[in-house]
C-alpha cells in the first residue's frame, strides 16, 4: 500500500448535524480522511503521489484497497443508516454462472463455465434510500467521482443516473455468500461499512484471465480448492476499487454473527445518464429463484 497504509488518529470531531432523523455532513472532510488521502487536491504533490500509488496497486494485483478511507464516526453514521433500513431489504437468492456475459450451454459437467454459485444476500437499492442521506450524500460529491476517473485513467467519468443501482447496499447475514464470479466491465467501487464476525471475507484470484485466454485450468483449482485466492485486507472504513472483468472473486459465506456484512457500491460510467439494463435492474427489484446461466 506504500506510504498510505500508516495508522493516522484524527480526534477532530464531524461537522455535522441533523433535522428530521437525517444527519448531514457539510463536506467530503466529514466522511473521508483527507490528510491521508488529499481527494480535495489530487493536482498537488500529496494527491498525485496517491493517484500513483493506487494505480500501480491495480497494476500490480488488480484491487486498490484503502484502509481508513472513511473517517470512523462516518463509518458508524453510514452503517447505523444502513441499519435503520434493513428491514425494507430485499433477499435474492438464486445459483448463478460466473461466465454471464457467455453462453454456457454445452460445457462438460464440471468444466467451469458449467459450475453455479449461490448469489444470497439482502440488497438495498438507490429507490430505497433516502435521498438526502448519508449514502447517497458520500456518492454525489465530486471529488470522489474525480478520484475514482484519475484511478481508472479515463477522460470522463460520470455517476451513474440508474434510479435503482446508481447506488445499492449488500447486507450479508449468517449464512449468506456471494459466489465466485466476474464482473462485466473494470473499476467496481465499494466502500466496507461493517465486517461480520465469523466469514464474509472478499477473496480473488487477480488478472486470472485474458481476453485471449480464460485459464480454466486456473480457475478449475480455484473452484476445487486446490489453489488458495488471496484474501483482501479491507476492515470497516475500506475504499476498494477492484479490477473485476479479469479477476475472478467472491465473497466468502458468512458464519455465526450477529452484525450483518454491510457494503456500499457505488456505480459509474464513461457517459452521462447511464442506466442499468432492466435485466440486471429486475434481479435486485424482483428476487427470483431461477438460475442465471447467462447469456
Amino acid at each position: 500500500m506504500g506510504n498510505w497504509a500508516c495508522i493516522i488518529i484524527d480526534v477532530r470531531k464531524l461537522n455535522s448535524f441533523s433535522s428530521q432523523g437525517v444527519t448531514y455532513m457539510q463536506s467530503i472532510a466529514d466522511f473521508i480522511d483527507l490528510d491521508r488521502y488529499p481527494l480535495n487536491k489530487l493536482d498537488s504533490p500529496s494527491g498525485r503521489t496517491l493517484v500513483e500509488d493506487c494505480q500501480q496497486m491495480m497494476r500490480e494485483h488488480a484491487i486498490c484497497a484503502l484502509k481508513g478511507f472513511l473517517r470512523p464516526a462516518s463509518v458508524r453514521a453510514l452503517s447505523n443508516e444502513v441499519a435503520s433500513l434493513e428491514d425494507a431489504m430485499r433477499r435474492v437468492d438464486f445459483l448463478a454462472t460466473p461466465y454471464g456475459w457467455l453462453k454456457n450451454s454445452d460445457f462438460a459437467e464440471d468444466h467451469p463455465r458449467s459450475r453455479l454459485f449461490n448469489r444470497r444476500c439482502g440488497v438495498l437499492t438507490a429507490d430505497q434510500l433516502n435521498p438526502k442521506g448519508l449514502c447517497t450524500q458520500l456518492f454525489q460529491f465530486s471529488e470522489l467521482t474525480e478520484f475514482v476517473r484519475r484511478l481508472l485513467g479515463y477522460e470522463s467519468l460520470f455517476n451513474s443516473a440508474c434510479p435503482n443501482i446508481s447506488v445499492r447496499l449488500n447486507i450479508m447475514q449468517q449464512g449468506d455468500e456471494f459466489g465466485w464470479h466476474y464482473d462485466t466491465n473494470d473499476g467496481a467501487v465499494s466502500l466496507v461499512l461493517q465486517d461480520a464476525q465469523e466469514g464474509g471475507a472478499f477473496e480473488y484470484a487477480p488478472l486470472i484471465r485474458s481476453e485471449e485466454d480464460e485459464k480454466y485450468d486456473r480457475v478449475s483449482r480455484i473452484f476445487s480448492g486446490r489453489a488458495s485466492p488471496v484474501v483482501a485486507d479491507a476492515p470497516a472504513g475500506t475504499f476498494i476499487l477492484f479490477m473485476g472483468r479479469r479477476s475472478l472473486h467472491r465473497v466468502a459465506p458468512v458464519g455465526k454473527t450477529q452484525k450483518s456484512r454491510q457494503t456500499l457500491l457505488f456505480s459509474y460510467d464513461r457517459k452521462p445518464g447511464m442506466v442499468f439494463p432492466e435485466k440486471i435492474r429486475k434481479r435486485m427489484l424482483e428476487p427470483s429463484p431461477e438460475p442465471f446461466l447467462g447469456q
